[in-house]
């Protein structure tokens, strides 16, 4: 069982690289973008990126509905 567990999280890490490149890019709270949001832009703590990576880190792919959920409960002002 440890085993899967192991390898599921293994799978999980090109999301994670995914997630730690748009977080230093495009990311309005951790990016070159964040200037133009200084009071920050996410209405969660931790942001929204940083709780998939957290979610990703922890239960591997299995966090993926953890995440979507986070994401729709999100609602940044980008998508209304």
């Amino acid at each position: 069982m440890e085993t899967l567990s192991q390898i599921n999280i293994l799978l999980a890490r090109p999301f994670r690289g995914v997630i730690w490149i748009y977080q230093k890019t495009i990311s309005p709270d951790h990016g070159f973008v964040q200037v133009l949001y200084p009071y920050g832009y996410c209405q969660f703590h931790p942001s929204c990126s940083a709780y998939a990576d957290l979610v990703l880190k922890q239960k591997g792919l299995l966090g993926i509905p953890k995440i979507i959920k986070r994401l729709i409960a999100c609602r940044p002002s980008l998508w209304t």
